[in-house]
């Protein structure tokens, strides 16, 4: 029952927009849901959308998404926590997986931490990835009270290496799947998509456990 319920939490995880990337297509999950011209709380709202319309991801930088609405020919910001990818809500809109209920999804968004932001515009590749590990690891640990992760290095050539919890084992192999192409899309436009990159999940001696390359 107690990995059943684990895998239940780690599906909202899964379905969440902190696994989308640049281009995907998403949701708005609230109503009146302030768009706003930066990626700050206390920024100015160009418009308000509602629960339902269409969002294109930009970029993004903490826990904000600057999004493309193409039904208001508008670019902004919306706070991630206001936003799901389509597979996403069709899935949270089914009955749950067992377990899953006593983690709503709202409680799964990671708070905003001031040195995630600053490495998030920083102009280090390695810093701003860290920061996107860093934001899946803590909606893990808010979904299902596990550490994925514990640390981020590059390897060398365009690799980079993250090194995992046992509890990675307990990921099912779909959820694996879904973290690594989020991870290798971020690492691959940290670097700057200028040569071939690869990700490599390891654990805590170094193994390789799972790894995609590319372009």
């Amino acid at each position: 029952m107690r990995v059943a319920s684990f895998a239940g939490s780690l599906v909202i995880v899964l379905s969440s927009a902190a696994l989308a990337a640049n281009g995907d297509h998403l949701l708005v999950t609230g109503n009146g849901v302030n768009v706003r011209a930066r990626p700050e709380a206390g920024a100015p709202i160009l418009l308000q959308v509602q629960r339902g319309a269409a969002a294109v991801e930009v970029e993004r930088r903490g826990d904000w998404v600057e999004v493309r609405l193409p039904e208001r020919d508008v670019d902004g910001w919306i706070h991630s926590s206001l936003l799901s990818t389509a597979e996403g809500e069709s899935r949270a809109a089914a009955t749950p997986a067992p377990g899953a209920a006593a983690a709503p999804r709202a409680s799964v968004s990671a708070p905003r931490a001031t040195s995630q932001a600053a490495a998030a515009g920083s102009g280090d590749p390695l810093a701003r990835f860290r920061e996107t590990v860093s934001y899946l690891n803590q909606r893990a640990v808010a979904a299902a009270g596990v550490d994925l992760f514990t640390g981020v290095k590059e390897a060398g050539d365009g690799a980079v290496q993250i090194t995992a919890t046992d509890a990675w084992k307990s990921v099912p192999e779909e959820g694996q799947n879904s973290f690594m192409r989020t991870l290798f899309d971020r690492w691959l436009a940290a670097a700057g998509n200028s040569q071939p990159v690869r990700v490599q999940v390891v654990d805590q001696g170094g193994h390789v456990l799972k790894e995609k390359s590319g372009p």
